[in-house]
């Protein structure tokens, strides 16, 4: 065999055992991370118990008066959420996401043209979470609104504790096209119920419905 066969047969063979050797040290390293892995999940799932525990009890704390700013703070877990969502739900409101700027949960409404009570149910609500919500600039809580044309823009409902003022602001990618101002939430939710509704119910008050026949 001539000295270059010789040359790169052993190039060869340092090859091959560098190969095997950093194959090894791969799957060592796999198994490490691997069991990194299971022990990062017990971890988690202790993290995940012991978090649920904790706000199973703080809500029985609270009992009727649950700590609404708790509840909306970013990082709460499945108990927190469950627990604002149902309480949302009861007051005519729903979870959306969260706020990039205050970092709380976002509340959200949507109102049908026509239904009866729905302005009162929905006031009602806002005043009932509004206190315990961060502010915007101007003191404002801030409200999502669902309407039936989303995706061309979005609104929000801007409603001051203070003053009992509310703003409907339109937006379109994150920029403030419009604001209109009114006195009062109520009149801001009928301007809601009459121009940005879900579905048109138009609700009959039972004194006006139609009598049956003889």
């Amino acid at each position: 065999m001539s000295s270059s066969a010789t040359a790169i047969e052993s190039r060869l063979d340092l090859l091959r055992r560098q190969l095997a050797a950093a194959q090894e040290q791969h799957a060592e390293t796999q198994r490490a991370v691997r069991a990194a892995e299971r022990k990062e999940e017990r971890a988690g799932s202790v993290v995940y118990s012991l978090r649920e525990q904790l706000e199973m009890e703080l809500l029985r704390s609270w009992g009727n008066q649950p700590d609404l700013k708790a509840l909306l703070k970013k990082g709460g877990g499945g108990i927190f959420y469950e627990a604002l969502s149902a309480l949302a739900e009861v007051k005519g409101l729903h979870l959306w996401g969260e706020w990039c700027d205050t970092k709380e949960k976002v509340l959200r409404f949507g109102m049908n043209r026509g239904e009866i009570g729905a302005v009162a149910r929905i006031a009602d609500g806002i005043r009932y979470f509004a206190p315990a919500m961060k502010k915007r600039d101007g003191g404002f809580a801030v409200f999502g609104v669902s309407h039936r044309d989303m995706e061309a823009c979005a609104w929000e409902l801007r409603y001051s504790v203070k003053t009992g003022q509310a703003h409907l602001v339109q937006l379109h990618y994150g920029h403030v096209e419009e604001t209109l101002d009114f006195a009062t939430l109520e009149s801001a939710l009928r301007h809601i119920e009459e121009h940005l509704w879900l579905e048109s119910v138009i609700d009959q008050m039972p004194d006006v419905l139609e009598a049956p026949q003889t």
